[in-house]
């Protein structure tokens, strides 16, 4: 039992001394371990469990230094989840046969979380504060309203699908986009309100900035459609009321957990 031991000992020693790097001093000495780190005059070598204590050696004193290659590490399958916040900008442009919408800024905040290195899911509200040229006339056969300036606003539920996740030496990830909004359209100073609902797809890419922060650009396509609204403190159904839009934004997004 004991050879045993002693053989297992020898064993694990020298498959640790396999990978040491070595410092060779100019008085002859030899030390074996890990070099932990160094600065602009010395250098810290350690060599447990043979010398627990890490030791600091001058560099004046070093006659070469011999760094030993190990093998590459793999990187966790749990390093490629996390959870995500976001915000950033977005510029819009309109196309519909009811609204004559001029293109607007928007800004937008979320959070998501990656379920798999190759699918993410999260929510995100959107904001356009200013929209103009509206052409919108609304009749209960008594009142007659017209808009020309509104407010925007959605929020949902969406996906990005990672499809090169396994390219993990590319310094960009590439990714397409889909999901569900409900939307609101308000008049301003009116008190009435627009509901409807939306879907959006779309392809973006992520680019790394400054760990744990990444750029995020996309490209959406977003079809909206309003099925209902409050007038005059009323609700009444619409028909036929869409308006497509296409949105180009950019943001970034931090990495936690």
């Amino acid at each position: 039992m004991i050879r045993r031991f002693c053989i297992l000992a020898i064993l694990l020693t020298s498959t640790g001394l396999c990978w040491a790097d070595k410092i060779i001093m100019k008085d002859g000495k030899i030390y074996q371990g890990r070099i932990m780190g160094e600065t602009s005059r010395s250098i810290l070598i350690s060599n447990p469990p043979l010398d627990p204590k890490p030791r600091f050696l001058e560099l004046k004193d070093v006659l070469t230094i011999v760094r030993e290659s190990r093998p590459a590490e793999q990187p966790s399958p749990e390093e490629s989840r996390f959870a995500s916040a976001n915000i950033g900008v977005s510029g819009q442009v309109y196309t519909s046969s009811v609204f004559s919408f001029s293109p607007a800024p928007g800004l937008y905040a979320g959070g998501a979380f990656r379920i798999h290195p190759a699918l993410e899911v999260g929510g995100e509200f959107n904001l356009i504060p200013n929209l103009s040229g509206g052409g919108l006339t609304i009749t209960d056969t008594r009142n007659t309203r017209s808009y020309d300036s509104f407010y925007a606003y959605d929020g949902g539920f969406s996906m990005k699908l990672f499809p090169f996740f396994k390219r993990v030496a590319w310094r960009f990830e590439p990714y397409a986009t889909m999901g569900y909004h409900w939307n609101r359209l308000v008049p301003k100073g009116s008190g009435d309100e627009l509901k409807g609902t939306s879907l959006f797809g779309g392809a973006g890419v992520m680019i790394p900035w400054w760990k744990p922060l990444y750029w995020d650009l996309r490209f959406l396509y977003q079809h909206t459609a309003y099925d209902s609204i409050q007038f005059l403190t009323n609700e009444g159904d619409l028909s036929g009321v869409t308006h497509d839009s296409y949105i180009l934004s950019v943001g970034l997004s931090y990495r936690f957990l």
